[in-house]
């Protein structure tokens, strides 16, 4: 919504000179410094926190007033980008990129610092659309319109965005396909997991992530920043950095050295450009408590351990567990046609039921056979959703499930969900057997049709990660699982199954459940993968309830599922669900029959982005 407002602004700006658009950044900028005073008295106290051994009082002042022309401009060549395309970046920004250029013909990947300086949305813009493939470190921002807004212009060519409340696993992703790792470094971050450095030689809360990952990472480390030029146009430098840290015994003291030197190379960096900064960040915030860092040394290196683990092989291989996952297999994105999926499944699928159900899958379907689509304004989630859902089992209260819906890589230049998933048992059942499984799917954001899954368990008498990847178009399911366990015995699986056309994986397939329509006693169907299995799953609205929880109380369809797993969860008596009767389908409630007891779960809480 918020582009669609600002197009006309867009197209507008395209049109005005260069002098005219400089006019009017400074006359709004001098607007809000002398009229409105909008977080004028941080700014003049950061810069003279900054400068005020170097520069006089007028001289602050005049750098303040310079600094919201700044901030003007770049409001300006946000929305005259909009309508931008890839070759517009290329002639109308100056990218200086050399080393990157020298980095990526060696098909290698790298790590690059950086900072809110110049037009920093632009530095990110230039680099992609100039082919560099790079991944930035962000933060959720607090609206929905601004979140939307912000994704779609940081990755419409080909950048991808890393939340900072995401795992590790997903920067060892990015740097395991030889991609940069963008860490935006100039904003305060204190106890327990910033370090007290200093900037501009006062004490600065810092995040010593970067610090973090290069102290295992084997990968290149740059820098990028960018200014505005005379003639108005956006210059974006990307430099190697050459370690220089290497002195220092103890892990400790180098994360410490690692940090100072990065916040000393952005100041470098800022003192060239200093109207150019992000004055309006309180950057100089007391750094009450302690660092992580500074607590012991052991623990520090049991935690550099734990997030670092597996960090120098370059794959995507930190687990929970801590068994190394091997490559994701090379697989073929299939081609999407204007069907809509949330009506009767394609009877492609219910022509082939007596053949899937064996361990072989049927034969390929004709490639000129569209993969369906969900409609956008029929998607039932939205990135940011958080689903608390109470577990109880023999009238025990046996853990909490938590669902999330995240924003997921770019997979062969389609956007995904990222979906993920943890069951963590209660301090009760922990008596009897602990559960810490985390499950994870990555879907396609209008096919719904997963490329990969991820299960982690983490459990009393086994640990066990699994993998599969999907390659829909040659109907191939890459089946990856690794179990250690006294037990049971240690177990390696490592093949390749067959599987019907748009199968989905067990916590997908919940997912795609939210977006089909139901009528009374009406079945839909749909296929499984699960474990070298092809499982056909039918669900059958049975009734409608009102159904009471912890997050209010619903009007529920009542669907009956049906479905053989062949796992823990398998059911031995009927299966239900409840769907919230609304555009999002809410999980509300499920009630299982397991092989002892009964398994049942309600909703408690819902938070959406």
């Amino acid at each position: 919504m918020l582009r669609l407002f600002l197009l006309p602004f867009s197209y507008l700006l395209n049109w005005v000179p260069y002098r005219a658009k400089l006019f009017l950044g400074r006359a709004a900028g001098l607007l809000f410094f002398d009229v409105f005073r909008f977080r004028r008295a941080i700014v003049i106290g950061n810069l003279t926190r900054a400068f005020g051994d170097e520069k006089s009082p007028e001289e602050i002042k005049e750098l303040g007033k310079q600094n919201y022309i700044h901030y003007a401009l770049v409001l300006l060549e946000w929305i005259e980008s909009l309508i931008w395309t890839s070759e517009d970046f290329k002639t109308k920004t100056d990218l200086f990129w050399e080393p990157v250029k020298k980095q990526m013909a060696l098909n290698q990947g790298g790590i690059l610092l950086t900072s809110h300086l110049g037009n920093w949305e632009f530095a990110i813009q230039s680099a992609s659309a100039h082919g560099m493939p790079c991944d930035i470190i962000v933060k959720r921002q607090q609206t929905q319109v601004a979140q939307h807004f912000l994704t779609w212009f940081r990755t419409r060519f080909g950048a991808r965005v890393i939340y900072e409340s995401g795992t590790i696993r997903d920067i060892f992703e990015s740097l395991g396909r030889q991609r940069f790792v963008v860490f935006v470094l100039d904003q305060f971050m204190g106890p327990p997991i910033g370090l007290p450095v200093t900037f501009f030689g006062r004490e600065a809360g810092t995040a010593a992530g970067l610090a973090l990952i290069t102290e295992k990472s084997k990968n290149s480390l740059f820098t990028a920043y960018s200014y505005r030029g005379r003639n108005g146009k956006i210059q974006v430098h990307i430099e190697k950095l050459e370690e220089s840290v290497v002195g220092s015994e103890t892990r400790e003291e180098r994360l410490y050295e690692k940090t100072q030197w990065y916040n000393d190379t952005i100041e470098k960096q800022v003192r060239q450009f200093p109207e150019q900064w992000l004055w309006l960040h309180k950057r100089w915030k007391p750094f009450r408590g302690e660092s992580r860092w500074r607590i012991k040394p052991v623990i520090m290196a049991l935690l550099l351990a734990f997030v670092l683990q597996g960090c120098s092989s370059q794959k995507m291989n930190a687990t929970p567990t801590g068994i190394e996952l091997p490559p994701d297999p090379n697989i073929a994105v299939p081609t999407y046609g204007q069907v809509d999926s949330t009506e009767a499944v394609p009877v492609i699928l219910e022509k082939k039921t007596k053949k899937v159900e064996a361990k072989n899958a049927p034969k390929k379907v004709s490639a000129k056979t569209p993969f369906s689509i969900v409609p956008v304004d029929k998607v039932p989630f939205e990135i940011g959703e958080r689903m608390v859902i109470d577990l109880t089992w023999l009238t025990l209260p046996a853990g909490k499930g938590v669902l999330e819906v995240r924003e997921g890589p770019e997979i062969q230049g389609r956007p995904s969900f990222h979906l993920w998933g943890n069951v963590l048992s209660s301090k009760m059942v922990d008596t009897i057997y602990h559960v810490d499984n985390t499950i994870e799917s990555f879907i396609d954001r209008s096919g719904f049709i997963p490329y990969k899954f991820l299960l982690s368990m983490f459990e009393t008498a086994q640990k066990k990660e699994t993998r599969v990847v999907f390659d829909h178009p040659n109907e191939k399911a890459y089946y990856w699982s690794k179990r250690i366990s006294q037990k049971w015995g240690n177990q390696d699986i490592d093949r390749a199954d067959s599987m019907p056309p748009q199968s989905r994986d067990m916590f997908s397939a919940l997912y795609y459940a939210r977006a089909l329509n139901y009528e009374l006693n009406k079945k839909q169907q749909f296929w499984i993968y699960e474990n070298g299995q092809n499982l056909n799953v039918e669900l059958t609205p049975v009734a409608k309830e009102i159904v009471t929880s912890g997050a209010g109380v619903f009007q529920c369809w009542k669907i009956k599922v049906d479905v053989k797993l062949n796992n823990v969860l398998r059911p031995t008596g009927d299966l239900y669900m409840w769907l919230s009767d609304d555009s999002k389908k809410y999980l509300v409630r499920f009630d299982a029959k397991v092989k002892i007891g009964s398994l049942l779960g309600r909703l408690v809480s819902i938070k959406e982005q």
